[in-house]
């Protein structure tokens, strides 16, 4: 009988705890900006010289009724097993 009690305390616990969503918000087409092919190139290119990889940050925009990805930002991060070696 203990058993049967403690079960729907248990979850009615997960039921009541509020979580509240992140603050974001959207950027539109007029707030970001899209890096072109040769930007892309470079940044790529400085972050394989630097022996790291690199990151693009995506975005999405409207072009001709279609919804196509765009490189937003391109970062460097560590390679896997760079300390390896």
């Amino acid at each position: 009988m203990k058993k049967l009690f403690f079960f729907p305390i248990f979850l009615m616990g997960c039921v009541t705890s509020s979580h509240q969503l992140p603050n974001s918000k959207l950027l539109v087409d007029e707030e970001t900006y899209g890096l072109s092919r040769s930007e892309v190139i470079q940044a790529i290119n400085e972050c394989e010289s630097n022996r790291t990889r690199a990151v693009m940050l995506m975005g999405k925009r409207r072009v001709s009724g279609r919804i196509t990805e765009i490189v937003v930002d391109v970062t460097c991060a560590p390679k896997h097993g760079i300390f390896c070696d």
